[in-house]
């Protein structure tokens, strides 16, 4: 008897749920015009960007100032202006907007720096010993010893998941035993995932330190946000350097490689040298527009253990030193040189 009821509720439920799917109608399509795909830009920002309030901007004024200029006659470029000048607004190097297509456009938001001031096949020629880890795309993380019975370890970026760091790090620090100090190089990372560049200044931290907590939008106000989330880094892997490090950072030092620099800066036996780095942190998810268009929206918050944020900021190194093209040519690189000196 309690099965028969049981199957009978289920079936009766089935019915009901089949009725609903049956009654579903898409709706329509959002216009595909020039006011259209503008409106849905504005709004779509308005409901998910998470830094009005960090970097003080009034969106609805910049409605105001960029709303007049759209119109039905619009072209395709002169859109594309209007839209770029204004996400430019926001000065976020993790928003961009991008025209696919033969006549293929990018609008990136944020700050333009030089990208000059750093080479690898340069610091190459400090090193003894020198080993590479790479991947089908390319050489991830490049280790050897520089004079001085120093440690060198450059990470090209965080874009793997915090396994395959793990195993280049086992790889790299067996052959770095022994090292007096550790020269720990980010200048020109990109990008990747935080739970690897966690995973990695685990690798030389002593004890569990918060470094970061992150939030994202959740609803229609500027002010709402999920609850924060608290990263800790604190010893992982099988084999670690508590040493004295220098960690070297530029300006093209962005997004993974930048919570990697919190992390590591909370070790109090690391000393950031180099260049600010960039100054891009959440996460950016991409949508897209009736027209095809694809861009990304910086849906998070996220401060520093001090509870600060360095969007469109940056981490100021303690001790500031920066190549130029000139010094590149000749093969010297001043930055690496004054870590040097720092042990």
């Amino acid at each position: 008897m309690k099965s028969t009821t049981i199957k009978s509720l289920i079936m009766s439920l089935l019915a009901v749920a089949l009725a609903a799917c049956n009654d579903l109608t898409p709706g329509p399509e959002p216009a595909n015009t020039p006011e259209k795909n503008f409106e849905l830009l504005w709004q779509e920002f308005d409901r998910m960007y998470g830094q009005f309030e960090v970097k003080e901007i009034d969106w609805d004024a910049v409605y105001k100032k960029y709303r007049p200029q759209v119109h039905a006659h619009l072209t395709d470029d002169q859109l594309f202006d209007v839209a770029s000048a204004m996400l430019g607004e926001l000065n976020d190097g993790h928003v961009w907007l991008l025209k696919p297509g033969p006549n293929y456009r990018r609008y990136d938001s944020g700050p333009t720096y030089a990208t000059d001031q750093f080479s690898l096949d340069v610091v190459k020629k400090y090193l003894q010993d020198m080993h590479e880890v790479g991947s089908p795309e390319g050489v991830r993380v490049v280790y050897g010893k520089l004079a001085g019975n120093l440690g060198y370890i450059y990470l090209a970026d965080l874009g793997l998941d915090p396994g395959y760091y793990d195993k280049a790090m086992d790889e790299a620090l067996a052959s770095l035993a022994g090292v007096k100090g550790m020269v720990v190089d980010v200048r020109n990372l990109p990008g990747g995932e935080d739970r690897s560049s966690r995973q990695v200044a685990g690798r030389f931290a002593s004890e569990r330190r918060l470094f970061m907590t992150t939030r994202f939008r959740n609803g229609p106000a500027h002010t709402d946000f999920t609850a924060p989330i608290e990263w800790y880094v604190e010893p992982s892997g099988r084999s670690r350097f508590t040493g004295p490090v220098v960690l070297l950072t530029n300006r093209i030092t962005q997004s993974a490689g930048e919570t990697f620099t919190l992390a590591m800066n909370q070790n109090p036996k690391v000393t950031q040298l180099g260049d600010t780095t960039f100054g891009v942190f959440s996460d950016n998810p991409k949508r897209e527009l009736p027209n095809g268009w694809i861009y990304s929206v910086s849906t998070g918050d996220f401060r520093a253990a001090d509870g600060k944020s360095y969007e469109g900021v940056g981490i100021a190194p303690k001790i500031r030193v920066v190549n130029t093209k000139e010094d590149l040519a000749a093969g010297k690189d001043r930055v690496l040189e004054a870590a040097v000196g720092r042990f």
